[in-house]
């Protein structure tokens, strides 16, 4: 939830206050949905629109110190020391990212763009200012948009929405859902952890599983 104090663009405390308070997710490690990334693609180069809106919710971010170390999903035969470096990273990053002025990393922005080859817009939705801050220093290209999603819905709709392991952490999942849904054009794509689509998507919403971790909205 927002924070409303006063005199926020004057005040040093209110800003160390609104930066203390300032919910930041984490991404556990690097290229974890790649592959869902590069068959959105596929899919948008073979039926998509032209100049698709692509929004990411909730992308979460890293400290830079700590990312530098973290395990890579695309990466094949990682040696246990590695794989235990990379989880160290992981955890250690659950307090440093905590520190308002640790410097974040967004990572799934940056890996959604160096795969996705259709012309397109991409928007970025977080409750967080400074990984909106992190993703427009990373991507200046890319819309950001403050919201939580929690109980409010995105300004604007997309072709493409894309929330992993957002839903399932929601104090309320099926407002969060909602408010997701509400995002997808009709005909779009929503791309999803299986946890959260399977208690959440399906009982209420009308989706059709058309690839591993990606629903087509109906028309």
């Amino acid at each position: 939830m927002f924070w409303a104090g006063r005199s926020t663009a004057t005040s040093s405390g209110s800003r160390w206050f609104r930066d203390v308070h300032d919910p930041v997710g984490s991404t556990s490690w690097h290229n974890r949905h790649l592959a869902h990334f590069k068959r959105l693609d596929e899919l948008l180069r073979a039926e998509g629109p032209g100049r698709p809106t692509i929004m990411l919710i909730g992308p979460g971010g890293v400290t830079r110190l700590a990312g530098m170390l973290l395990n890579d999903a695309a990466a094949n035969g990682s040696s246990a020391i590695r794989k235990l470096i990379g989880d160290a990273a992981r955890y250690s990053d659950q307090v440093l990212r905590r520190i308002p002025w640790m410097p974040l990393a967004s990572l799934e922005p940056v890996e959604l763009e160096s795969v996705i080859t259709v012309p397109h817009e991409l928007v970025v939705v977080d409750h967080s200012r400074r990984i909106l801050s992190a993703v427009r220093t990373q991507l200046p290209q890319a819309k950001c948009l403050l919201t939580d999603i929690s109980f409010q819905r995105p300004s604007v709709e997309a072709d493409v929405v894309i929330a992993f392991n957002v839903v399932c952490r929601l104090e309320d999942p099926g407002a969060g859902m909602a408010n997701i849904v509400a995002a997808v054009r009709p005909g779009g794509l929503l791309m999803m952890d299986d946890r959260s689509a399977e208690a959440h998507l399906w009982p209420l919403h009308r989706f059709t599983s058309i690839a591993p971790k990606i629903y087509r909205r109906d028309a």
